[in-house]
């Protein structure tokens, strides 16, 4: 998805890394989740065409604030300074866990029984909207599901052996995409599933960005998603201004999504 790739940290690995980012509580089996942080609860509204933030429906689903709490960051390794641009992954740098933050999403989420859609709300004082994967990068947005399977999932993007959905938004793509990971380093877009759909619009300093899949998976590359049913989700930001992408992202701990 970007071009540059990660350097291990002589001192602090990516085993360290993913070591802390399974300090976070891990996932039930897709279907089987709820009970983690804040609860999402999808309304069902028969009708709904919630593409269109003016839709009524959006009158029947209650907001819920997830919060990003943890950065990763690029840092100079013990060979020598940041190396490259300022923010960016120069040859002497290598990613490793950065500080914890406090900055909010606000979720609503409806579906029609068919349908359902996602609609994030956050501040953001520049829209970036292209990309050139050196120096310019775009606002992107995920959020991640777990599949069903055996165990528990990781939050870093799953396991070999119990992979994990993402829907994946970016400013400048002209569709989101249903990606599937199973760990650090290995979501790929399925292409037998490209379903999504989207709005978005920034304004005063807020993007706004609703999404819409069919609850029906298009293949086994993308969960069927089941009214009445409990999800664990996990969202992951990208501020294209602050030369976000790849690894270098600010992620949540697992939350709640309720189905109606």
């Amino acid at each position: 998805m970007f071009a540059r790739t990660l350097k291990h940290c002589p001192k602090v690995s990516t085993f360290a890394l993913m070591l802390a980012l399974l300090a976070a509580p891990a996932a039930p089996r897709a279907g089987h989740g709820g009970g983690h942080g804040v609860t999402i609860t999808a309304a069902y509204v028969p009708g709904a065409n919630a593409l269109d933030p003016d839709d009524p429906s959006w009158n029947q689903a209650a907001p819920a604030t997830v919060t990003l709490q943890r950065f990763i960051d690029y840092v100079a390794d013990s060979g020598g300074g940041m190396g490259g641009m300022e923010g960016g992954m120069g040859d002497n740098q290598c990613m490793m866990m950065g500080d914890s933050i406090d900055q909010p999403i606000t979720m609503r989420a409806v579906h029609n029984g068919s349908e359902i859609f996602f609609r994030y709300e956050w501040s953001d004082s520049t829209s970036d909207t292209s990309v050139n994967d050196t120096d310019v990068f775009a606002d992107a947005l995920a959020m991640e599901i777990p599949y069903g399977g055996t165990g528990d999932t990781s939050l870093a993007m799953g396991s070999q052996t119990e992979p994990v959905n993402i829907i994946f938004w970016r400013a400048d793509l002209s569709q989101p995409q249903n990606i599937v990971g199973g760990g650090i380093g290995t979501p790929q877009p399925s292409p037998d599933a490209q379903n999504l759909q989207h709005y978005q619009d920034w304004a005063n300093d807020t993007w706004t960005v609703i999404v819409s899949r069919p609850m029906a998976g298009a293949s086994d590359n993308q969960v069927t998603l089941e009214s009445g049913t409990s999800y664990d989700v996990a969202f992951a930001n990208w501020d294209g201004s602050d030369l976000n992408r790849d690894g270098r992202k600010a992620f949540t701990n697992w939350n709640t999504l309720d189905i109606e």
